[in-house]
């Protein structure tokens, strides 16, 4: 390892007790050795975000309504017609077609899980927890114990909006905020400076990502923010500076003073150590990048619908 602003080497026992303004700070991975074996992660702080077009959703719920009808209809062609209503704004359709599933497959675990999911959208956040708490009974692990990263951010929510200041102190993982622990974090495949890191459960990262992914996570600062903060435990600095920005565009307070720490660890901004503004733009720049190739994926999805082939992109 190389320190990244010294030529000295000071035995690494004595940097646990050195304030971080004046710590030297070893370098971090670079972006495509961190990338290693979290592909899904790094393509979503990177605007990889694969999302569907409204024509996708539009044509999905055209499709896949009739079928409900048939007697032979499987359960997930409801959940398939629920998230195509709720991606359309259409969240009461979204949650009648839910119940419509219950009394026809009753007890299942995605019809909770979708449930507790679109009661949240729709702002009522007591039914939606009391729905993804059944959900965590019926199925605990799965979707990466999606639905439990989903209670703890409702949780979150509704504390902070009876304390707003809160932002200012904690994230909704519970995760510690001060960056001169966790910039000493290297990779799990090297050595950890710092012995007193929290525990992330295994599947945070996947768990947050998710919700990114398949819900409207992406709109939200305080999803963003824990990720990075996730993210920077983990080691993974290069991707946690790339959650920071999206947390920072959306409005989160701490997100600029957090990214500007993580510079102080990245290989690539070390040396010539740029100015935020310029960092910020290359990142902006590798994000509408990675929107470029979903939006890309859309229209090649929205042609093959227009051609009629409605299941081969539905896959049902």
């Amino acid at each position: 390892m190389k320190f990244a602003c010294s030529l000295l080497v000071v035995p690494a026992v004595l940097l646990l007790f050195v304030p971080p303004s004046l710590a030297c700070l070893w370098d971090s991975d670079t972006l495509k050795e961190e990338s290693i074996g979290l592909d899904e992660v790094a393509a979503v702080v990177r605007g990889r975000v694969l999302k569907h077009s409204a024509t996708f959703y539009e044509r999905k719920v055209a499709y896949t309504l009739p079928l409900l009808e048939r007697e032979d209809v499987k359960p997930e062609r409801y959940d398939d017609l629920a998230v195509a209503y709720e991606k359309l704004g259409r969240t009461q359709e979204a949650i009648a077609t839910m119940e419509a599933k219950e009394k026809r497959f009753p007890g299942l675990y995605t019809t909770v899980a979708n449930l507790g999911t679109f009661h949240a959208h729709a702002g009522d956040y007591p039914r939606a927890l009391e729905e993804l708490r059944r959900a965590l009974v019926l199925n605990p692990d799965a979707h990466f114990g999606r639905e439990k990263y989903q209670v703890k951010a409702i949780e979150y929510l509704q504390r902070l909006a009876a304390t707003p200041e809160l932002v200012q102190k904690e994230e909704f993982l519970g995760l510690p905020l001060e960056p001169d622990r966790y910039l000493f974090v290297m990779n799990p495949k090297k050595t950890v400076l710092r012995k007193e890191q929290p525990e992330l459960p295994k599947d945070v990262l996947q768990g947050l990502v998710g919700i990114i992914r398949f819900g409207s996570g992406d709109k939200s600062p305080h999803l963003w923010f824990s990720l990075g903060i996730s993210l920077a435990w983990s080691g993974h600095k290069n991707l946690a500076i790339r959650a920071m920005r999206r947390a920072e565009l959306l409005g989160h307070p701490l997100a600029r003073e957090h990214a500007g720490e993580l510079i102080r660890t990245i290989k690539a901004y070390s040396k010539k150590t740029p100015e935020w503004a310029e960092i910020a733009a290359e990142l902006d720049a590798e994000w509408a990048k990675g929107q470029d190739q979903v939006q890309q994926k859309q229209r090649q999805e929205d042609a093959l619908l227009a051609k009629g082939k409605d299941k081969q992109v539905f896959g049902y």
